[in-house]
């Protein structure tokens, strides 16, 4: 009993609510085209709500990075350091760059660019006087030492490479584009 007066009751209410038409053959139909517009509508308001969100998320992150760019200018690094930096083993260096702060890294990734694109610089010089030398001159004092000191400077460049992805893997975990910072990587040819 308590069924049918409960199906009686969810009737009623189901055809007063206007989901049932009655058509011209005396059929019923649902009609659902008020509650369509109305999800229409409510997705039409999420997605212009979502588009504002992004747009504000999109400012504050370009004044974050106008922030950052600004404190790193100010931020000097010695070209010593880097220099220096590549006598140390990597898991000091890991421990330092996981120290540091996006100003910082930012800093240093700018350094490391300057002293990267130096390096690169006095490796094509020495090549060149390297390949310039006579065929006697190959195995003299001066041939040596011209090819020790292209030794070193090609040691030096693989290391600031190498040590550089690290400062960027850092600075990319933290959800920044180097890019976006006006870090020049095309010196490593990345």
């Amino acid at each position: 009993m308590k069924k049918i007066g409960l199906t009686i009751v969810m009737t009623a209410f189901l055809c007063s609510s206007g989901f049932f038409k009655k058509g011209e053959d005396g059929s019923y139909s649902v009609d659902t085209s008020a509650v369509e517009k109305k999800a229409t509508d409510a997705a039409a308001v999420a997605s212009a709500k979502a588009d504002e969100l992004s747009k504000q998320a999109g400012d504050l992150s370009s004044a974050a990075i106008e922030k950052i760019k600004e404190q790193a200018a100010k931020f000097t690094v010695p070209k010593d350091e880097v220099v220096t930096d590549l006598s140390k083993s990597m898991d000091d260096i890991k421990a330092k760059v996981a120290a540091m702060d996006p100003v910082k890294l930012t800093a240093y990734l700018n350094q490391y660019t300057t002293v990267f694109t130096d390096t690169k610089a006095k490796v094509a010089d020495y090549t060149q006087q390297v390949k310039d030398l006579k065929w006697t001159q190959k195995w003299s004092k001066k041939g040596k030492e011209l090819k020790e000191q292209l030794k070193q400077y090609n040691t030096q460049f693989s290391g600031l490479k190498e040590q550089c992805t690290l400062y960027l893997d850092k600075l990319e975990s933290l959800g920044l584009d180097p890019a976006s910072l006006g870090i020049d990587l095309s010196a490593y040819g990345l």
